[in-house]
């Protein structure tokens, strides 16, 4: 009852609070010391690298965490990959070129890229590949990314034969792929794990244990060295990749360590050369202690939550959902508890060059009037002080992420008197859950796979692998399927708006923030560069001569 009567204003007090606390509790220990760097390249090119998470998995056909991709991006290529600032540029294939009507791509390969047990690259590497990722039988995740390609979706859904994937190898080193529609992000789509080249002999004779060290088999930069569950996964360099000459690095070892935290306190020691991310609210005490050592800015990602749509209490309960949102007070989030480090999301899109990002009415309302309408819907819910919403809130373990989830219960407690108990989770035990609907209200944040509006808004599709809260919308799916159709962007992204702006009314999520990129880099690490996707390959990296750690 007392929750419910309190302002905005003492809510940001009690917010601003936490979040200053939690900056001071959780500052590093180790001390800062001062670094000389040369300029020529050091005699010993090994770097360490902090891991957010074990990986799920080292096989590209059923990786989809993002430490998972981490890893594998340096360990296979595709027809395509990422520059070091992050643009699309030839990878396997040399050259490629479309059909006038933009539904047939012909990639040429290169006749020197070569697995790491000395065999070809060849066109058949891929075919094999993509079918794998499409056959039902196999159960990936990323199955239905396949979608532009001539029978993907209904190979994915068990509506066609797997040999009936538009992907035709004319030669061992040529390969046409058929799309139902022109698809222009298709070069960016190729950079992704899940379209990388497999080695089929070597699945064929290991099984499920063909990513283990001895056994696999990779064609990008780095080979697999060493991986010891819960420690680290080395890896070292490829002498048998095409452009292994341009690679400086020796060797890489990935530390996966869950507790942001940690990371830095092993930057810090001189453990690790580079993070994947840092506790927020840490960043002005690292800002000034490190100045350029600390990398920020935003990606194309947004935080965001979501609502199981096929149970109580959210099934059928629009107005319980948009209560939920409306009460969210995301600038005290970005400006309190991130400390400036991110931006306020109040939809599923990150900025994206030509697309107009459909932010709803009520985002630009006072703090007052929006708590006002957020209590109203509540209360039409069927919810209230005698009778308040009880709920658990699903989210990966990571203690310094647990005041970004206090802020949050908080919120809904002061704004809505509603009782949200945050519940951490093991990585993968949550993301087991949430295919399997187990969860009610969960942690659903999502990293752009290609830059283009459909790899977010996909997510909510009725029937896509990712669709975890079982939203449905026929109008929505039909404005994606239109979407889908166009050959001209502009058109394409108004469908995709239309889409967003529907989304944004049935209100299936709690968008909150867009997610920072968030990165400690030594001075002497180079080959490191902001961009859109936050992907920062090893093959780019190197170390230059210095003093100290």
């Amino acid at each position: 009852m007392r929750a419910q009567i309190l302002t905005a204003m003492r809510g940001m007090a009690l917010l601003g609070a936490a979040a200053l606390a939690a900056c001071s509790a959780g500052r590093p220990t180790a001390q800062v010391t001062a670094i000389k760097v040369g300029t020529r390249l050091a005699a010993e090119q090994v770097v360490s690298r902090g891991l957010e998470a074990m990986p799920r998995t080292l096989d590209p056909t059923l990786a989809y965490d993002e430490p998972a991709v981490d890893v594998i991006g340096d360990l296979f290529e595709g027809l395509t990959t990422l520059s070091v600032d992050g643009r699309v540029v030839p990878g396997v294939a040399s050259s490629w070129e479309t059909s006038p009507d933009g539904k047939t791509w012909v990639f040429h390969l290169r006749s020197n890229a070569r697995w790491s047990n000395g065999n070809p690259v060849t066109a058949a590497d891929f075919v094999y590949a993509w079918r794998r990722e499409v056959n039902p039988a196999t159960g990936a995740e990323s199955s239905q990314e396949f979608a532009p390609i001539v029978n993907g979706l209904a190979i994915a859904t068990g509506k066609a034969p797997v040999d009936s994937l538009g992907v035709t190898a004319l030669d061992p080193h040529t390969l046409r792929v058929s799309l139902n529609a022109p698809t222009p992000y298709l070069p960016s789509l190729l950079t992704n794990a899940y379209m990388q080249p497999l080695p089929r002999a070597t699945i064929e004779r290991y099984g499920d244990g063909w990513t283990r060290p001895g056994h696999l088999v990779c064609d990008g930069p780095f080979v697999l060295a060493g991986l010891v569950i819960g420690d680290r996964i080395t890896l070292t360099k490829n002498a048998l990749y095409w452009d292994a000459a341009s690679v400086h690095l020796t060797r890489v070892t990935y530390f996966p360590l869950d507790d942001a935290q940690t990371q830095v306190n092993r930057f810090l020691a001189g453990d690790v050369e580079y993070t994947d991310r840092f506790n927020a609210s840490q960043y002005p005490w690292l800002r000034s202690r490190l100045g350029d050592q600390v990398r920020t800015g935003l990606y194309f990602a947004t935080m965001a939550l979501a609502f199981n749509m096929t149970e109580p209490p959210f099934a059928g309960n629009r107005d319980l959902r948009l209560a939920l949102t409306m009460a969210v007070d995301r600038k005290i989030l970005a400006e309190k508890v991130f400390q400036g480090a991110t931006a306020p999301a109040y939809s599923l899109m990150p900025p994206l060059p030509g697309y107009v990002v459909q932010v709803p009415a009520w985002a630009s309302w006072s703090a007052a009037r929006r708590h006002a309408e957020a209590r109203r819907l509540y209360a039409a819910a069927g919810y209230s002080a005698a009778h308040p919403l009880r709920v658990e809130l699903d989210y990966p373990t990571d203690p310094s992420r647990r005041d970004l989830f206090d802020a949050l219960a908080a919120m809904w407690r002061i704004n809505l008197g509603a009782d949200v108990e945050p519940y951490n989770e093991e990585f993968r035990v949550l993301l087991q859950d949430e295919a399997l609907h187990k969860t009610r209200f969960f942690w659903n944040a999502w990293v752009g796979d290609y830059p283009d509006p459909f790899t977010f808004l996909e997510l909510y599709q009725t029937g896509s692998d990712q669709n975890n809260g079982g939203y449905s919308n026929r109008a929505y799916d039909a404005l994606l399927e239109q979407a889908v159709r166009q050959p001209e962007v502009a058109l394409r992204y108004r469908y995709f708006e239309q889409a967003e702006a529907l989304l944004n009314q049935d209100a299936p999520y709690v968008p909150f923030l867009y997610y920072p990129a968030e990165h400690l880099v030594k001075p002497y690490l180079k080959g490191v560069h902001s961009n859109l996707r936050d992907t920062n390959l090893s093959r780019y990296m190197y170390v230059l001569e210095h003093e100290g750690r």
